[in-house]
């Protein structure tokens, strides 16, 4: 009786490797469009318990939840690129194994297997998905900025 061949126990390992990593990316969407729904009844909260008109605290407000949900989401971020890391090195040690040597090179030379980049916190927090929260702060300091100089004093 034999047991699960290498190729069976790695083909299992990036299927579950595959199943977190879109887990990972899905709460990266839904943590963009939960910013987005929450941003909206914290500003409604916050200028209805003040004088009904904006104010630094709504500003400051929305600057913080956009802060929040950016490093939440780099996080989520992290742990994907992570999790694809992890299934690289066990696509490129499956392609060692199922590839036989062309003539001339030998079989230590694994077939060319294309990598995400080095996983770093800063690359988690600054990369183009994160640039939604880029815009969104944006947006919230332009919205400020017009209230500091009287436009949304109405």
């Amino acid at each position: 009786m034999s047991g699960p061949t290498a190729d069976d126990l790695d083909k299992d390992q990036l299927d579950q490797l595959h199943a977190a990593t879109l887990k990972a990316s899905e709460a990266c969407l839904e943590l963009k469009k939960l910013c987005a729904l929450i941003l909206v009844p914290v500003g409604t909260i916050i200028t209805s318990f003040g004088d009904k008109r904006p104010g630094p605290s709504l500003f400051l407000a929305s600057v913080l939840v956009i802060i929040a949900f950016w490093v939440a989401d780099s996080f989520s971020y992290y742990y994907q690129r992570k999790l694809r890391a992890a299934m690289t090195v066990i696509w490129r040690r499956r392609a060692v194994r199922c590839t036989h040597p062309a003539p001339g090179s030998s079989q230590s030379d694994p077939p060319a297997i294309p990598t995400s980049g080095a996983v770093t916190a800063w690359r988690a927090a600054f990369n183009a998905s994160m640039a939604y929260y880029a815009i969104l702060g944006g947006l919230s300091a332009l919205a400020a900025w017009a209230y500091a100089v009287g436009w949304l004093d109405g």
